[in-house]
């Protein structure tokens, strides 16, 4: 069974992630499952972490029509084992000041072979709204693939899809750009075009601080490819935006044989 998973601490409810986390559930038609894992940090038994989980189970069942369910990892290395194994549809990570789940970066890296897209959230975020979707587009080819998320929000969540291209010298991020639109236009979907003031190493974090300014309540972007020297010492460009976000951020990772359309 394909699940909407959401990861988060114990120690507060995930209500962003949550109300993120219905939306999807009813559009896709896949059920809910709280995960969380034990580390040394977390100052909590396997045990009391269950036990608060049940109740989220409870309270979101009020809510919740289909089946919501709960797992306990024993490390945070079980992760991506385990969610490929269960065959999870998305991938929810409520950040929060509790330890173990603030910090970005574990995060991140435990994602980087997942198959499906993956978003952040944090608890400070406005009611989740998705009417509209915003994704900036880069000069690599894979970024094709932000059209398959895309169209599925546009499909399944009636979304209409905000396109930025990158301000680059080169034609590459335009073609992309051309590529995703005859997806969007096989679909019928609703798109508009947005023009950019950054190029590629830029545009995702110029959509990251323009989200709210277009009323866009997601963005999508690309997970870096390699980590270079930089981004091990200061960060991934994935980092930088999700640090900035004030709207959910929905990463795919970017080699094309790792990513498929969760419909």
């Amino acid at each position: 069974m394909e699940h909407i998973f959401i990861v988060s601490s114990h120690e507060e409810y995930p209500a962003c992630a949550v109300d993120l986390a219905l939306h999807l559930s009813r559009a896709y038609q896949k059920p809910i499952c709280f995960l969380a894992y034990l580390d040394k940090k977390i100052k909590a038994a396997e045990e009391e972490i269950k036990q608060t989980q049940e109740l989220w189970k409870e309270q979101l069942s009020q809510q919740e029509t289909s089946n919501v369910f709960s797992f306990v990892l024993q490390t945070i290395d079980d992760f991506e084992p385990h969610v490929e194994a269960s065959g999870a549809s998305i991938v929810l990570f409520q950040l929060s000041e509790n330890a173990g789940y603030n910090k970005v970066k574990p995060f991140l890296k435990i994602s980087r072979e997942l198959r499906i897209p993956y978003i952040f959230t944090k608890p400070y975020f406005s009611p989740v709204d998705l009417s509209k979707i915003f994704i900036p587009v880069i000069f690599l080819q894979e970024d094709r693939e932000k059209a398959m998320l895309g169209s599925g929000l546009g499909r399944f969540c009636g979304s209409e899809l905000l396109l930025m291209t990158a301000k680059d010298f080169g034609p590459k991020a335009t073609q992309n750009t051309e590529a995703i639109i005859a997806v969007l236009e096989k679909f019928k979907l609703n798109y508009q075009t947005i023009d950019a003031k950054n190029d590629s190493f830029k545009v995702e974090l110029e959509a990251v601080r323009r989200a709210e300014e277009l009323g866009a309540g997601m963005v999508i972007i690309s997970a870096s490819r390699e980590y270079g020297l930089d981004d091990i010492i200061f960060g991934p460009k994935e980092l930088a935006c999700i640090n900035e976000a004030t709207v959910p951020i929905a990463l795919i990772n970017p080699r094309d044989d790792l990513y498929v359309l969760c419909d």
